[in-house]
């Protein structure tokens, strides 16, 4: 359990680390125009950072907890689930989902490079993931997790994790402007 706790706030550590490297204020913990909550149900009406669309509904990113760490997803509000991907499948969660709000990030296209602008959203073992979105089927973004060790954006999709690998597919990755 200890552990548990000290992971996550290594997690924020890199994430406030990486606000500051790219000039965003922080005070207690929390950046100024960036921030984290973990909850039940988000009131989507917010300013909840948006990933994509699904069948006109708006997917926003989130992070549940696989194995004990964090996983980034998506948010679909209709089922109100975070789905992750991980190991070939979409597992779907409805509680303790973390949300992200912020004024200050964007998608842009992945260039085969991680900076220190990358939005972190997780960790695999000793391995950072962030947040990531490709086309699926329908031509909407969905929002997923990259991997670095594999440069690959692993999205879940109808119960499966769809892997789109840079040199082979185009993708998106969110950034700290």
């Amino acid at each position: 359990m200890q552990l548990k706790v000290i992971a996550r706030n290594l997690i924020k550590l890199n994430r406030i680390a990486t606000l500051l490297a790219v000039g965003i204020t922080v005070s207690t913990g929390v950046p100024a125009l960036a921030y984290s909550t973990t909850t039940d149900v988000p009131n989507t009406s917010g300013h909840f950072i948006k990933g994509g669309t699904n069948l006109g509904n708006t997917l926003y990113i989130c992070t549940a907890q696989v194995n004990g760490q964090d996983t980034p997803g998506k948010y679909y509000p209709p089922d109100q689930a975070c789905y992750v991907p991980y190991g070939g499948k979409e597992f779907s969660f409805i509680s303790s989902i973390t949300f992200y709000k912020s004024d200050n990030w964007r998608w842009i296209a992945f260039q085969d490079k991680i900076t220190n602008k990358n939005v972190i959203g997780g960790m695999d073992n000793d391995d950072p993931l962030y947040f990531c979105r490709a086309k699926i089927f329908t031509g909407e973004y969905t929002p997923g997790k990259y991997y670095s060790p594999t440069k690959t954006c692993y999205v879940p999709y109808g119960g499966l994790e769809y892997q789109f690998t840079y040199g082979y597919s185009d993708f998106q990755i969110l950034i700290a402007n």
